[in-house]
């Protein structure tokens, strides 16, 4: 105070004057300046900082036009007082840029954005006036002020903290203004990818109201799967689509979702025109706008529900086929050592009743062990037709001829309440298959149908036919092993009797399996072995009370009718020679060696092929062999091409308890001469010698 006491003392009036003016033209920029950042710091949101800027720079300072420039999300902004509103690449204006890079306000003496401006100043100095707007001496933007009205120009150097403050404010905003448009951005991007996921879903999604459980909102899939339109949709209920549960099931699936939070069912749902749809329903509890409501996805399943059915069934046919192959091997093995066992007994009766004398008591013991050894090859083929290798004679059948011949013997065997239909189809294809065990099929059919009629009056119809048969018809068949495409012939025998129920047909093929009181033999499993053995399949229709169809499919042949006429088997016939007699069982060997003796040939006997190699080589007067196919050490099949690789032109006759084709197909094109399927009496054996056409008989010993 001392030292302004002592400026002021020497001073004039006028200087006086002066500073005291000065100091208060300072306190009132002061005072600007103060209230300038003062408003600055209670504005918030970029639009409304910028907005103030150029609103309290004009309200306080005044000028034709002021505008600003900032940079967002790399462009600039541009803005002024009159209400412009820019998006640019670049500032575009060189004196903005120059102010930008030197960092202090600029004065501008040429026009800036605008090229005149009303004249309201007067004798005031009128200036234009650039201030960069800087954050960290990063450059934010900045303000030009046009046609500033000057009273004062300590103006300019007190705006200097306004700015400065300014551009951080400004700063600040933009940063915010950037990160919550990124944000509205990802929320955009999720509200579009919800909004395509709900709608492009393949399942239904729906939101149920509580308790009305009508829908509130829904997506495309949740109506069109069941045929209903929007609107329509939206004025149903759950129990309007449900087509399984009741209105209290329904309640207890809600529970269910109250107590866990989630539920998950399967049900059927309802289509507009009255179909059915299997769906997997899954539940979940929501808050929805202040309501609880569920969340419920609609996945149809009714294609997995019908693969399902169709997988299942695959499963139990592959499991119940593997079953018959797996007995099939065990019964066919069983009947292959049973075929060797009866050789023998069959063999032994047989020429024991050629040399006993006819009055000897013992005759008709020979023939009860004969005819019981009948019985049991019958089983033993039975058994082999179940495992699908019996003996099958192969020809080229007419089906119809041979139910034409067979009507008699059918008409006397079933019940006289049965009527017997025949609906036979003209010119109806051959099929290569073996008569003696079509009859066996078509006798036991028969029966089976007459013994359904029971003692009420019935009718049993047996039709014939052919018919293109694709893989979808073939897979609902039984054993459908590999069947290809193309024309079948059919045989179908169907009855008006009681029927069976799907327990019954589940069992239907299973060996000694019978819906009668008393049952013997291996029944239908018998029929499905033959049937497999000719290539063919089965087609099982029937229901309790409505009766049953049996359709046997067989391979249609393309090959002409063929009329077998045999040739007669002198009796008087003999061989000579020496015969190699090939067979594990000592019991076939010492019955097949007798039978040879008898038939005048000379036999030599080994056990296995390695034997048999042996004696083959140190013996060249051996005229044939008969080999068997199945030995330890070295089997039948090896043997034969060791034979034929000594011996090209040896003639062999194969001898096995399996069927000719399951034989012969092993060696088709290697020369084998011929085949005898065990067990065979001594005639049997005769005639197979003959039929290799063996030039070592008496004159006039070959087939005449």
């Amino acid at each position: 105070m001392s030292n302004l006491s002592e400026m002021n003392r020497g001073a004039t009036v006028e200087e006086l004057t002066g500073r005291l003016s000065e100091l208060a033209r300072s306190k009132s920029r002061l005072e600007l300046i103060n209230r300038l950042l003062t408003s600055l710091s209670a504005v918030s949101g970029l639009d409304n900082m910028v907005e103030h800027i150029l609103k309290i720079l004009m309200q306080t300072i005044g000028a034709a036009n002021i505008s600003i420039f900032y940079l967002l999300d790399g462009c600039w902004q541009f803005r002024d007082i009159y209400g412009a509103n820019l998006r640019l690449r670049e500032p575009g204006n060189p004196d903005v840029v120059m102010a930008l890079e030197g960092g202090d306000a600029l004065r501008v003496h040429g026009p800036l954005m605008r090229a005149s401006y009303p004249d309201r100043s007067g004798s005031i100095a009128v200036e234009n006036w650039i201030f960069p707007l800087l954050s960290r001496d990063r450059k934010v933007g900045a303000v030009c002020m046009e046609g500033m009205q000057l009273t004062d120009q300590g103006i300019i150097d007190d705006l200097q903290p306004f700015f400065i403050y300014a551009g951080l404010m400004l700063d600040n905003e933009i940063s915010n203004y950037s990160q919550l448009a990124e944000a509205h951005r990802r929320l955009q991007d999720s509200e579009t990818l919800y909004r395509t996921l709900f709608d492009q879903s393949p399942d239904g999604i729906v939101l149920w109201s509580l308790p009305e459980l009508s829908p509130l909102q829904f997506n495309t899939a949740a109506h069109a799967m069941l045929g209903y339109s929007r609107d329509e949709f939206a004025s149903l209920t759950v129990t309007d689509l449900d087509a399984s549960l009741n209105i209290s099931e329904i309640a207890a699936k809600v529970d269910t979702m109250n107590r866990d939070g989630t539920a998950g069912f399967e049900t059927v749902h309802r289509t507009r025109n009255g179909a059915t749809l299997s769906m997997l329903i899954t539940l979940k509890l929501l808050e929805f706008a202040g309501h609880q409501v569920i969340l419920a996805i609609h996945r149809d399943i009714s294609e997995m529900k019908i693969a399902e059915v169709e997988r299942d069934r695959l499963e139990r046919q592959l499991l119940h086929t593997q079953k018959l192959e797996s007995l099939g091997v065990l019964a066919g093995g069983i009947a292959h050592d049973f075929n060797n066992i009866l050789t023998s007994i069959i063999g032994n009766a047989d020429l024991a009743l050629m040399r006993i004398n006819r009055e000897s008591p013992a005759v008709e013991n020979l023939r009860r062990i004969e005819q019981a050894a009948s019985q049991a090859a019958d089983l033993a083929k039975q058994m082999l037709a179940y495992s699908g290798k019996g003996r099958f004679v192969v020809e080229n059948l007419d089906m119809n001829r041979l139910l034409e011949e067979m009507l008699h013997m059918l008409e006397v065997s079933i019940s006289k309440k049965a009527l017997l239909r025949f609906n036979l189809t003209r010119d109806l294809p051959s099929v290569e298959a073996d008569a003696t065990q079509m009859r066996q099929i078509i006798m036991n059919l028969v029966i089976n149908a007459s013994e359904a009629i029971g003692d009420k009056s019935g009718v049993i119809a047996v039709t014939t036919g052919c018919m293109d048969c694709d893989s979808s018809y073939l897979k609902n068949v039984w054993l459908d092993e590999n069947l290809s495409d193309g024309l079948y012939v059919y045989l179908e025998i169907a009855d008006s009797g009681c029927g069976m129920d799907k327990e019954t047909m589940a069992k239907l093929f299973d060996p000694f399996f019978t819906t009668k009181f008393t049952g013997r033999g291996l029944g239908m499993a018998a029929v499905l072995g033959i049937v497999r053995g000719h290539r063919g399949a089965i087609k099982v229709y029937s229901e309790p009370g409505r009766g049953s169809s049996f359709k046997i499919l067989l391979p249609a042949s393309d090959r002409p009718i063929e009329l077998f006429n045999g040739a007669a088997v002198r009796d008087d016939w003999r061989g000579s020679g020496t015969v190699l007699l090939v067979d594990d069982e000592e019991t076939v060997r010492g019955i097949g060696g007798e039978m040879l003796r008898e038939l005048g040939f000379e036999a030599v006997t080994a056990n296995d092929g390695r034997q048999a190699l042996e004696i083959f080589r140190e013996r060249s007067d051996i005229a044939f062999v008969i080999l068997d196919l199945t030995m330890p050490h070295m089997d039948g099949e090896q043997c034969f091409r060791e034979l034929r690789r000594l011996k090209p032109d040896v003639k062999v006759i194969m001898s096995s308890g399996y069927n000719e084709q399951e034989v012969t197909r092993k060696f088709v094109g290697k020369g084998l001469a011929g085949f005898i399927q065990k067990p065979y009496k001594l005639s049997v054996l005769k005639e197979a010698i003959i039929k290799v056409d063996m030039p070592y008989g008496h004159k006039g010993s070959p087939i005449t």
